[in-house]
């Protein structure tokens, strides 16, 4: 099977694993430093605050926002649902914004229109790793005073221009999951220039305590989000040749893209001039014509793991409850939910499996058709 990711390692990453098994320091330790220090630097940011997840670390930036119930929450609505969960557990309002069907980004008009006088935060998401538009959004929630968290669970190494990902709005959170292109199994990180605010997000991250010493004060509610030295351990050991695997999927996606390019009916998730799309995933809509669900079955069965998109979250009853939307309320965002369709890519693919997994989807798409509506 030719899967959407592929995460392995090598004797580095057991050697890393063992020195810190040896030191006996197992958690929020030297090596976490380390490795926040090195992912800062990687995006050009000033500091870095490791969690357990990306979940967790946009947990913490709004928790670091003071942001909770009467707030106000924008946030782009095709995404893995933790982006609006986040929102919810804090007690705010959450505010569904459709987005661009060609590049999957929110929308920043859509945002505009969005925004009143209980906003207090925006969450831009960099889907499948393409950076949003910040161009807009930063200057637009600027003239507002309204803070702009990124989720860049999927952009690590995605730029615009010479910025990377990492150094646009006020945070941006990453995500080391497997499906990542650097992972540590399960982790996360907050990356920001605001000193004060990574001050703040460090002591929520452990349980709201600062040390003088030996002595722990509890200075505010806070949580338990911190990422253990084995976890940093295997990601540290990847910051050094991140550039090179973005470069290699980046690559990978160019051929891709050549193979799929005479296929009728299939659209690859457009790129800015100048923007740099890491390729976290690479993802295409299906023309109306195609089965989506079947297509993916077929790819399947075809020894090509393939799978939808993301998700259309107005739509999914979670949110529909809470937000009171119904599928299809955001209509750019629900169509790509229903005719998006993930294929496989990452950095150990050689030519040859990009090729397969362009012939599969040749093949597979006269079988999954519609017939002709009937007159």
């Amino acid at each position: 099977m030719l899967r959407l990711a592929d995460p392995r390692f090598g004797d580095d990453a057991v050697q890393a694993i063992a020195r810190v098994l040896a030191s006996g320091h197992l958690t929020q330790g030297p090596v976490v430093a380390e490795f926040e220090a090195a992912v800062a630097a990687f995006c050009g940011a000033a500091h870095g605050i490791a969690t357990t997840s990306a979940t967790t670390a946009l947990e913490l930036a709004l928790a670091a926002l003071d942001i909770g119930p009467g707030d106000e929450v924008i946030v782009a609505d095709f995404t893995y649902p933790a982006t609006g969960n986040v929102v919810l557990q804090r007690g705010a309002r959450l505010r569904l914004a459709d987005v661009d069907p060609a590049t999957y980004c929110v929308d920043p008009a859509a945002v505009e229109r969005l925004i009143g006088p209980r906003t207090r935060a925006v969450i831009a998401v960099d889907v499948f790793g393409l950076p949003a538009d910040y161009a807009t959004l930063e200057p637009l929630l600027d003239r507002h005073g309204i803070p702009l968290v990124c989720d860049a669970a999927c952009s690590l190494g995605g730029a615009i221009g010479a910025r990377r990902t990492g150094t646009f709005g006020r945070m941006a959170c990453f995500s080391f999951h497997p499906r990542k292109s650097l992972t540590t199994g399960e982790g996360g990180m907050v990356v920001t220039d605001d000193g004060a605010l990574a001050d703040r997000l460090r002591r929520l991250r452990n349980h709201g305590t600062e040390r003088r010493d030996w002595r722990a004060t509890f200075v505010e509610p806070g949580f338990n989000a911190r990422m253990s030295d084995l976890n940093a351990a295997l990601g540290l050991v990847q910051v050094p040749r991140h550039a090179g695997t973005v470069a290699r999927r980046r690559a990978l996606a160019q051929r891709l893209g050549d193979r799929i390019a005479a296929l009728p009916g299939v659209r690859p998730q457009a790129v800015p001039a100048g923007t740099l799309h890491p390729y976290q995933a690479y993802v295409v809509v299906l023309d109306p014509i195609y089965d989506r669900d079947a297509a993916i079955r077929a790819l399947r069965d075809r020894g090509v793991e393939s799978t939808l998109g993301t998700y259309a979250m107005h739509g999914e009853p979670a949110f529909a409850r809470a937000c009171g939307t119904r599928a299809g309320d955001l209509p750019a965002s629900q169509a790509l939910m229903e005719r998006t369709l993930a294929l496989p890519l990452h950095e150990r693919m050689a030519e040859a499996d990009v090729d397969r997994v362009a012939s599969a989807l040749a093949d597979v798409l006269p079988l999954v058709r519609r017939a002709p509506a009937r007159a």
